[in-house]
């Protein structure tokens, strides 16, 4: 009903108004971006006349509210390369999306300023959130003390951050502590602080205290608490909690397909093969896709994406096929094998090997590989989970290459220098 009123004002704009001014034009691109309606937001910016900056931050923010980062970025540098200049909407908007493609050219660009002379809370928490995701939990814990020496109060999203930080990093003590210590700060701990609270257990290997906090939350549970005492099961290996916890993952986010997967894998983990089948069936039944493994790096100014068994003509290159016969040999020699029980499937082993080469951040570092010059950086992002053999791969490939490989992941940044990484091989 909404989408139909918003059509007709547009109807009633041109009919009575004609040639719409810029206020209006304005307010017809919100209407569209608020209903989703991408489509008649370029219509609309296309045919204006006069665009001011809230038109284009308007027309970034549809772009980025519809996962569109690439045209995001596009769109910011057109807005720039017109003289238009910026307001702190455009850089609220665009730098999130410079993360998100792990874009850190286009961030700087962005940025633009190097010193900040008022810090408030939201500055405090990005900072601390950058050293948390990137690894550095010592950094974190120093800057959270200057900041409760600054008489900045931390709320609850300081708590989160810093809580992420220590499930990441193994500080499972330190964790624990940070938790029982919020109310002194004025923090009631929310689902968010439990989930976080749950997996630092989980994840250092304390799953039946782990299922006991998610059952005694003061609150129902959500779905990433479950979803994170399952992870902790996968890493683990305990295929009993894991049952358990799935059914009660099931009831809440029916067609979440991470959920179906994650269990999928602990069965393939097991070699439980027929439940594997009977997983997958139960996902081809409710019309459940797994997502598809893809990675971006950016060269120059153009995000590049990546396929997990695709890319095939790039596969075939020469360019491709030189570079990954030198890598293999030179990380053989370092005593790299790989790893094939990351591939969750029965088949035989020379088919997992294959499998296992055609991981999307592969392909990704080997473009980069091709594309950049000698000791450059690579910044690579993937949607999914970096597997245990391409985490091995990379620490071996940013060795022989004498490259630092970054690469994103959904959990966090790995920072691949000289045949380690920053996670210590903890994530």
């Amino acid at each position: 009903m909404e989408l139909v009123l918003e059509f007709s004002v547009h109807n009633q704009v041109v009919m009575f108004i004609g040639e719409a001014d810029q206020v209006v034009n304005n307010a017809l691109l919100g209407f569209y971006v608020d209903t989703s309606c991408l489509d008649e937001v370029l219509k609309v910016f296309e045919v204006m006349p006069q665009r001011n900056v809230v038109s284009w931050n308007t027309l970034i923010a549809g772009l980025a509210g519809q996962d569109r980062p690439s045209e995001t970025l596009g769109a910011f540098r057109v807005m720039q390369g017109e003289g238009m200049g910026f307001s702190w909407v455009t850089l609220t908007t665009a730098l999130p999306v410079c993360a998100q493609l792990t874009a850190l050219h286009s961030g700087k660009d962005t940025h633009g300023f190097d010193r900040m002379h008022n810090r408030d809370l939201t500055s405090w928490n990005t900072m601390l959130a950058g050293y948390s995701i990137n690894g550095q939990i010592n950094e974190a814990w120093a800057l959270f003390d200057e900041m409760i020496r600054s008489s900045i109060k931390p709320d609850g999203i300081t708590f989160v951050v810093l809580l992420s930080g220590c499930s990441h990093s193994g500080l499972t003590s330190q964790g624990q502590r940070l938790f029982n210590a919020m109310e002194d700060y004025g923090e009631q701990p929310s689902l968010e602080h439990y989930a976080c609270l749950v997996d630092i257990l989980g994840r250092s290997g304390k799953l039946e205290e782990a299922l006991n906090v998610a059952e005694n939350i003061p609150m129902r549970p959500s779905g990433s608490i479950w979803g994170s005492l399952l992870n902790s099961c996968r890493l683990h290996g305990n295929v009993p909690l894991a049952e358990i916890v799935a059914k009660r993952l099931f009831q809440i986010e029916p067609n979440n397909p991470g959920n179906y997967v994650m269990l999928s894998n602990i069965y393939a983990n097991a070699g439980m093969w027929e439940d594997v089948k009977r997983v997958r069936e139960m996902m081809a039944m409710t019309r459940i896709k797994k997502d598809v493994g893809c990675s971006w790096i950016q060269i120059k100014h153009k995000i590049h994406t990546f396929v997990a068994g695709g890319s095939t003509n790039f596969r075939r290159s020469a360019e491709y096929i030189k570079i990954w016969n030198e890598l293999s040999n030179a990380i053989k020699d370092l005593g790299y094998i790989p790893n094939t029980s990351v591939v969750l499937h029965d088949v035989n082993e020379d088919m997992k090997a294959t499998w296992v080469c055609e991981h999307s951040e592969r392909l990704a570092a080997v473009a980069a590989l091709i594309n950049t010059g000698a000791g450059m950086p690579i910044r690579i992002t993937k949607n999914l989970r970096v597997c245990v053999d391409c985490h091995s791969w990379m620490k071996a490939v940013s060795k022989v290459t004498k490259r630092l490989i970054v690469l994103r992941d959904t959990n966090r940044f790995h920072h691949f220098q000289n045949g380690t990484c920053s996670c210590k091989d903890y994530w």
